[in-house]
């Protein structure tokens, strides 16, 4: 398990982008849904360009659905879905987290995987 970051470090309904472990200029990200965190490669499955509009801004307008900043496909933040734009139908890589006592862990044998 790899330690990422504390929960207060991600407010209910933001993102917030970090380096992925061994993989050199890969970056995930984690959604706080409701009472809930989502982690997801940071990476398209339309182009495999980063998703983001600009730092840590990973959301649509109103913050339900995560929007790849260079098509505007929308995906589900519960489980990366997309359901609107080029890519409909595919789903963001989701990464296994754990929470416990305030902090948030990604699972490192997940993210050693291409």
């Amino acid at each position: 398990m790899h330690l990422v970051c504390s929960i207060d470090d991600i407010p209910r309904g933001a993102a917030r982008a970090f380096p992925l472990p061994n993989r050199d200029g890969v970056t995930f990200f984690i959604v706080h849904w409701g009472d809930s965190f989502h982690a997801y490669v940071n990476e398209c499955p339309h182009m495999g360009v980063n998703l983001e509009w600009s730092e840590n801004r990973f959301l649509n307008l109103d913050g339900s659905q995560i929007q790849c900043a260079m098509h505007g496909a929308l995906f589900r933040i519960e489980d990366g879905y997309c359901t609107w734009g080029p890519c409909r139908g595919r789903s963001l890589k989701s990464l296994p987290l754990k929470v416990s006592d305030g902090l948030i862990y990604l699972d490192d044998r997940e993210s050693k995987s291409p």
